[in-house]
């Protein structure tokens, strides 16, 4: 089913490629002195990561990503979906393929936004867990963000960002429900801060 769902994406990829119609190709590079996902932290330590995106303006889009882990392991990500809106709703749907070393897992998202609100599920395919992610900019100083997945747990995330010599900069506290530390001891504790810098292009 998987290599089926692949085929069908690519199909469709170079199909819609063919069409005279306007697309955009964009990238973005970043480094941090942590790298999160999903709310764990997988670089233990400083990372960098990369990502670039072939979107179509009839709301299709293909893109790959990686991201630095600890003990120089990499984990990279393909996606195709597609966006559109209803009304006030903008949405996306997404097939996604991650890999790391040997192990691969894929996916079926789909991603709401509306005002100061987002809302990602994500359908682990197989034997791969769901992930759900609901954030909010409604405090307006700071971004929000609380998510759950069945093969990494919780988290809670608050972050800011800046605009910093044509890129941004993040600083940010992750609290996962692995640590098990009291609150006055969470916030007093550096591993749960990191900062980043990401520039696109």
């Amino acid at each position: 089913m998987i290599n089926t769902l692949k085929s069908i994406c690519a199909a469709f990829v170079l199909t819609l490629m063919t069409v005279p119609a306007y697309a955009d190709i964009s990238g973005k590079v970043g480094v941090a002195s942590d790298n999160y996902f999903r709310g764990q932290n997988i670089s233990d330590g400083f990372g960098y990561s990369a990502k670039g995106m072939w979107s179509h303006d009839s709301g299709l889009w293909a893109g790959g990503s990686l991201m630095s882990m600890a003990d120089d392991d990499l984990m990279y990500s393909s996606h195709v979906g597609y966006s559109f809106n209803v009304g006030d709703l903008a949405l996306n749907v997404a097939y996604s393929d991650r890999r790391i070393d040997d192990h691969d897992w894929q996916e079926i998202g789909m991603g709401v936004e509306f005002d100061l609100f987002g809302v990602r599920y994500h359908k682990g395919l197989d034997d791969a867990g769901d992930f759900y992610a609901i954030d909010s900019g409604i405090l307006k100083f700071v971004e929000l963000e609380y998510g759950d997945w069945d093969d990494g747990g919780s988290y809670f995330k608050v972050s800011k960002d800046w605009d910093l010599m044509g890129g941004k900069l993040q600083a940010g506290y992750i609290d996962h429900e692995d640590n098990e530390d009291d609150f006055a001891d969470k916030i007093q504790d550096f591993d749960n801060f990191y900062v980043g810098y990401s520039y696109e292009f």
